[in-house]
């Protein structure tokens, strides 16, 4: 067979996670009829309030708080919100941030046992697509599979602007063991991270090479999640669905397509996150100080009052 021939596009994107976003930067900003310097006013604001919010640990970068915009709509108070939440969160939930450094062994292996990255590809030119699948059944760790894609929203904070997400999960090796794992407490934890800091923007999540027990878990998450995000999974007993998501020249070898394969697209994550180490290990420091906080935290459902998570009682 012959080799298949990549674009100068497709090379550069093969070589970078986030390669070609100016053209999505303004498709993004023409959709939210924004300007270059309308965007750099609303920094601005966001920026000069930072300064007066002494518990925060840093001034955050101009492309960051940027980004922060983006997922709130361009709404200067519930950007303020994620901000703070940002930072808080790593107080409120300390056994998932403080051993989440991509450089430790744990999440090391993690990686290391599953093909997990963003691929480079967007997808209408605003959305990212989350890929996962297991080399080998029963051997992930939930929380550190699932920080690992908080981790990977760090990059996306400095890098990207695709702003909806696709989530497709291959589960050919994952077990009703490894499904166990996935505790009611662990799925709150994770959409509460992602609802209250990232703005989750989810278009739709795909699972697939399903198997029989897959109906039973689909019927407790419907008790989870909120309908609108339930309605947007689709459950597929093979992987034939990969062909209408992608085009041939960017569906993983794996699959059929002539793209790079999922090792990789794997091995391309894993140069990406060690790009951003000083920056993953400055975020281990940063914590809040609530003695200097202006205003109380406000209680939460999710979160509780002070950064307790209510326990989750499930028969």
């Amino acid at each position: 067979m012959d080799k298949p021939v990549f674009s100068v596009f497709q090379v550069k994107m093969y070589q970078d996670v986030f390669y070609g976003m100016e053209s999505v930067r303004q498709k993004l900003y023409k959709e939210f009829n924004k300007t270059q310097e309308a965007v750099s006013e609303d920094v601005q604001i966001i920026r000069k309030w930072l300064q007066t919010q002494p518990h925060l640990p840093e001034i955050m970068s101009d492309i960051v708080i940027s980004k922060f915009l983006v997922l709130n709509k361009f709404s200067i108070e519930k950007t303020k919100q994620k901000i703070d939440m940002y930072y808080t969160i790593r107080s409120l939930i300390p056994d998932w941030y403080d051993q989440c450094n991509p450089k430790l062994p744990c999440m090391k292996a993690t990686i290391d046992s599953c093909y997990v990255f963003l691929h480079p590809a967007v997808l209408n030119e605003s959305d990212r697509v989350y890929m996962f699948k297991m080399k080998k059944p029963n051997t992930y760790s939930p929380r550190e599979l699932l920080m690992l894609f908080v981790q990977f929203s760090e990059l996306r904070l400095a890098e990207d602007y695709a702003l909806g997400d696709v989530w497709i999960m291959d589960l050919a090796n994952f077990t009703l063991n490894d499904s166990l794992k996935m505790t009611p407490t662990i799925i709150v934890k994770i959409f509460a991270i992602y609802e209250k800091v990232f703005s989750l923007r989810v278009r739709a999540v795909y699972l697939l090479n399903t198997r029989s027990y897959m109906s039973s878990i689909l019927a407790f998450l419907k008790t989870l999640l909120k309908p609108k995000l339930f309605s947007r999974i689709h459950v597929h007993q093979d992987v034939e669905v990969l062909k209408e998501i992608f085009s041939d020249d960017i569906l993983p070898k794996d699959y059929g397509g002539s793209g790079p394969s999922l090792e990789q697209l794997n091995d391309l994550m894993k140069v990406k996150l060690e790009e951003f180490q000083d920056r993953f290990d400055q975020l281990d420091q940063m914590r809040v100080d609530e003695s200097l906080r202006p205003e109380k935290l406000v209680n939460n459902d999710i979160l509780g009052f002070y950064g307790n998570f209510k326990k989750l009682d499930v028969d």
